[in-house]
């Protein structure tokens, strides 16, 4: 998550003590809403019911997480990054933290802006496309490849 090593029991005593924690996002998984690196966001405890289009900050393994809820159910919720293909299964007791944010060219972003909200089912709602750009892309690459051993001079 940041470029300095922070352990679970930190991340949680941190909000569990000062309410809140800031960070850095490292990955691409949340990219275009978060970039690498550059979008600092802002999580709170989780201090009410998780909701669909949650972004919420949960531990794999020895990793941090930082994804979107698809759906909760009565044990675990399903999450998925805006930049990924896949869903996943996370139990409620693995996740830490609610984004309550994140910062963009200097300005904040709240969660509950009704733009931000908006913009957060849109892409939910879109995400087949990106499965299609996944698929097209690989194949392009491939094609590209084959391509260049075709005119390859010996």
């Amino acid at each position: 998550m940041t470029s300095t090593q922070v352990t679970y029991q930190n991340i949680k005593q941190l909000l569990a003590d000062k309410g809140e924690y800031v960070s850095v996002i490292s990955g691409v998984s949340m990219y275009p809403m978060l970039r690498f690196k550059k979008d600092p966001v802002l999580l709170h405890p989780i201090g009410r019911k998780l909701t669909a289009y949650d972004v919420v900050l949960y531990r794999k393994g020895d990793q941090y997480v930082l994804h979107r809820i698809l759906e909760v159910c009565a044990d675990h919720c399903i999450i998925r990054g805006d930049n990924c293909i896949g869903k996943e299964f996370v139990r409620k007791e693995d996740i830490v933290g609610l984004m309550a944010g994140f910062w963009r060219w200097g300005r904040f972003v709240s969660s509950s802006n009704p733009v931000y909200r908006f913009y957060s089912r849109i892409w939910v709602a879109i995400n087949p496309l990106v499965r299609i750009r996944f698929r097209l892309g690989h194949r392009y690459a491939v094609a590209k490849r084959r391509l260049k051993d075709i005119w390859k001079t010996p």
